[in-house]
């Protein structure tokens, strides 16, 4: 009788023992299981976070209009780095720092992100260029030598500089064409938010039921 206790006992803390290791296993499954989908959300978040800066970003669009104002081109150096170079012959250099600085200062108030998350019609847009357009023509003409366009090619780009210039302050502007990018990113974070909240939530729910689990006593005899 005692052997037949003995053998119960070490059957019972084999199978506790055992139900132990597969409650562990499917607790281990069910943490890796909410450690990858937390680990795809953040990234979700990360990816349309680096959406909107890519979005409201003008830092690009200026630097290329400093460098066509300046006459800057890309190169390469000895390392096959693209680097900006600047004209050894001064004909091909438009505007000298003072031009370059006077325009920036002017340009930098129209290409920002204000206005590409601002509200503006079609109609709008085109008398704002307009308006912007003949100030220009009318600072470079009273300017153009200060500035640095003291020779006759010089002064031949001087339609080129106003028209490049109007182009992509008016992309900018289409851009805020009856709120486009702002009704854009804000669908954007509606969505990333919407999914994260579900996966989130679809996490949750193996989780709170683990919340009643105990772990057996394989010595304690069912």
């Amino acid at each position: 009788m005692e052997e037949e206790n003995q053998q119960d006992d070490s059957y019972d803390k084999d199978e506790g023992i055992q139900q132990l290791m597969q409650k562990l296993e499917e607790s281990e499954s069910k943490n890796v299981k909410l450690s990858n989908a937390l680990s795809i959300a953040d990234a979700s978040q990360q990816l349309g976070s680096n959406l909107v800066q890519y979005q409201l970003d003008t830092e690009t669009m200026l630097d290329n209009l400093r460098n066509f104002y300046s006459g800057r081109y890309e190169s390469y150096d000895e390392g096959g780095n693209i680097i900006m170079k600047t004209p050894d012959d001064d004909e091909l250099i438009p505007l000298n720092e003072f031009g370059v600085n006077s325009l920036m200062e002017i340009i930098s108030k129209y290409i920002d992100k204000n206005t590409t998350l601002s509200y503006y019609d079609e109609m709008r847009i085109y008398e704002i260029l307009a308006d912007l357009g003949d100030e220009l023509c009318l600072f470079m003409f009273c300017n153009y030598e200060k500035m640095g366009m003291d020779t006759h090619f010089k002064k031949t780009k001087f339609r080129v500089l106003i028209l490049t210039t109007l182009h992509l302050i008016e992309s900018t502007y289409r851009r805020s064409l009856r709120g486009q990018t702002s009704n854009d990113l804000n669908q954007s974070r509606i969505v990333t938010q919407s999914d994260n909240i579900g996966m989130r939530l679809n996490q949750q729910i193996p989780m709170q039921q683990s919340k009643g689990f105990q772990i057996p006593n394989p010595f304690k005899r069912f």
